[in-house]
């Protein structure tokens, strides 16, 4: 459960990283602290050797002049400087003849092997022995001098250095894990958030939202988002809804006339022009029903995966001549005038839904407009578009209709929809295929004035000017 956590994860690796970034610094300090205290032992021992040798070295010589004549140990003149006290200090020497034999020593000086062999600068040796540092040297008669002392102390302060160290290391992480914690408490707080916001809208809460602190933070953008998204989800949610219930009301007129001529005719024996009648009434909301369903069936192909457009090269100029002459008997019984201006505009795209949309639109514009009405159509190409321009003088639609126009079921004039069997579906078809084509189609109209409908899709690609 602790490494499925992010806060935890998070949290161990920050630890780890830390702890041996903290391990790091500290041994090195500690390492150089060291090397230090050894390099203090190194000088003093330097200093301590300097006034041993003139004892020790033949007169005219120099403790760093290399080999040469001179009288045996010993033989050096006396008093060549104050002899330092090593009775009571931790410094001792100690002096070897060339023979390897014991020459001199001081009171505290412990037994220690004489130097086999010397490295470094020609003559000298540093070692550590044990708990002890000592240096020798060669003096010019070859007898060994060696100073030395113990650095237990040394030890011993080093120790408590490195229990320090180790104190002031573990409350050093201890307080930047905890920083860790809390921060990554403050990171992770807005995840909490979106995950329990999630679940209330799952639950049912559709109108909840995330809370947002700091918009312009990476969690902020994304509460930001998934807010749009749930904003989208819930009104897709309410237009299932609305669709599914204008649905089921506009199923329920047709079958509640198909049934209720049926339950009259069945009431008692009728002739057979009332039969017929009554059939044909039937016939007749069946038809709508069925105009309905085949609607709600292209509608629910083109919200799912199964729509598809049969792509050809087709010419906009002949798709919207055909849809006028399959206009044209309707307009001649409604007294209606149509009118065109069309040229040949080449387009990628699928001619008989592209003719169904110009169709659909024609039809509206002479059903839902008195007699006379004269409509026109034009169609013409653009450098890179073609434009497809529908228009009419006939009553035109309210401004507050407008935005709802292509919206599914949506009626400006909801008294006539049982008079012109229309089912509110048309337009909303109409934008889906063109929008599934990469183009555009919208409305422009003023009441008493008439309406515009305008097209616009991309030409095909063989055609496009540069």
């Amino acid at each position: 459960m602790v490494f499925r956590s992010i806060r935890w994860r998070i949290q161990i690796w920050y630890g780890g990283l830390l702890i041996l970034q903290v391990a790091g610094m500290l041994t090195t300090w500690y390492l150089y602290q060291r090397a230090n205290s050894i390099r203090a032992i190194d000088d003093q021992l330097s200093s301590l050797i300097t006034p041993l040798l003139p004892r020790f070295t033949p007169p005219g010589g120099s403790d760093f002049d290399g080999p040469g004549p001179g009288p045996g140990p010993g033989h050096g003149p006396p008093n060549r400087g104050p002899m330092p006290d090593f009775g009571n200090s931790l410094f001792y020497f100690i002096v070897w003849s060339p023979e390897g034999e014991l020459v001199s020593k001081s009171p505290n000086a412990p037994g220690a092997p004489m130097p086999e062999h010397q490295s470094g600068p020609p003559g000298r040796l540093v070692r550590s022995r044990g708990h002890y540092r000592e240096l020798a040297l060669l003096t010019l008669d070859e007898s060994t001098v060696l100073v030395g002392t113990s650095t237990a102390p040394m030890a011993a302060d080093l120790r408590r250095l490195a229990g320090q160290f180790v104190i002031y290391g573990l409350a050093f992480v201890a307080l930047m894990l905890a920083g860790g914690w809390i921060m990554a408490g403050d990171v992770l707080r807005p995840i909490r958030n979106i995950s329990a916001t999630a679940k209330k809208i799952a639950a049912g809460d559709r109108g909840r939202r995330i809370d947002i602190d700091e918009s312009e933070s990476e969690l902020g953008q994304l509460g930001s988002v998934l807010n749009e998204t749930f904003d989208k989800l819930d009104k897709a949610f309410w237009q299932q809804v609305r669709f599914t219930a204008d649905a089921s009301h506009e199923l329920r007129t047709p079958l509640s006339v198909i049934l209720t001529q049926v339950q009259l005719a069945l009431t008692r024996e009728r002739s057979v022009a009332e039969y017929r009648q009554t059939l044909a009434i039937c016939e007749r909301a069946a038809e709508r029903m069925r105009a309905l369903v085949n609607s709600l069936l292209q509608l629910a192909r083109m919200d799912s995966e199964e729509f598809h457009l049969t792509l050809e090269d087709c010419d906009l100029g002949k798709i919207a001549a055909n849809a006028l002459d399959l206009v044209a008997p309707l307009a001649g019984q409604k007294g209606a005038t149509l009118r065109s201006s069309v040229e040949s505009v080449p387009c990628r795209g699928d001619s008989v839904k592209l003719g169904q949309v110009l169709v659909n639109i024609l039809q509206n514009a002479v059903q839902h407009n008195a007699s006379g009405v004269e409509i026109c159509v034009s169609v013409q190409r653009g450098e890179k578009k073609a434009f497809v321009r529908v228009s009419d003088n006939g009553a035109g639609i309210p401004a507050e209709a407008l935005p709802q126009l292509f919206a599914r079921f949506y009626r400006v004039d909801k008294s006539r929809s049982v008079i012109t069997g229309g089912t509110g579906l048309g337009l909303a078809i109409s934008k889906a295929i063109i929008e599934a084509h990469g183009g555009s189609i919208s409305v422009d109209s003023k009441t008493g004035e008439g309406t515009v409908f305008m097209i616009v899709l991309p030409l095909a690609a063989s055609f496009t000017s540069s």
